[in-house]
């Protein structure tokens, strides 16, 4: 019995400090620039952040995941597309998957979002959102406010909500969708 005991105290141990070192750590504070990134998108072009350079943008990550919650968030983001264009700002997320992948999903639950690639997580983890359990790797969800010099002005971590997608609209100056 003690053996057990002993036995599930040390994989629990195990578990917890190999779900620690999977997290990548924090996303880059305000005032700091926004870490560089270049990702294919699921249009086949390559987007980065330099592109999105002159004006505000929001760069969200997400995982392709279908809970009740993620889907909401991913089709507000769909309807907000257009309220954050008026409001002069760029929206794109990103996830960690092959393009097919993100491509099938993107026409699932988030029509007219500019989807960009992350296979390898190196931008997820360059931003503090990747989890990288080995045989499993994605984006928590992230939202990156992006002043137009490309410097982070506001984030949203984990757990992002609806609600985050509304507050990201007002802190662009633009009504919820």
């Amino acid at each position: 019995m003690e053996i057990v005991l002993v036995v599930m105290v040390v994989f629990s141990v195990v578990v917890v400090a190999w779900l620690t070192l999977a997290q990548s750590g924090d996303p880059p504070a305000p005032g700091k620039p926004a870490p560089d990134f270049r990702l294919a998108g699921i249009d086949g072009a390559e987007h980065g952040l330099a592109d999105l350079r002159g004006a505000r943008a929001a760069i969200v990550f997400h995982p392709q995941d279908e809970t009740p919650e993620c889907l909401e968030v991913v089709g507000r983001l769909a309807s907000a597309h257009a309220a954050v264009a008026a409001a002069g700002a760029s929206l794109v997320t990103v996830v960690v998957s092959e393009p097919a992948a993100a491509e099938a999903y993107a026409r699932a639950h988030g029509q007219g979002l500019r989807v960009l690639c992350d296979p390898t997580g190196r931008t997820a983890k360059a931003y503090g959102t990747l989890v990288n359990l080995g045989f499993l790797r994605f984006a928590k969800k992230l939202v990156v406010l992006v002043d137009a010099h490309g410097r982070v002005e506001r984030i949203w971590r984990d757990p992002v909500g609806p609600q985050h997608v509304e507050e990201m609209l007002k802190a662009l100056g633009t009504r919820p969708a």
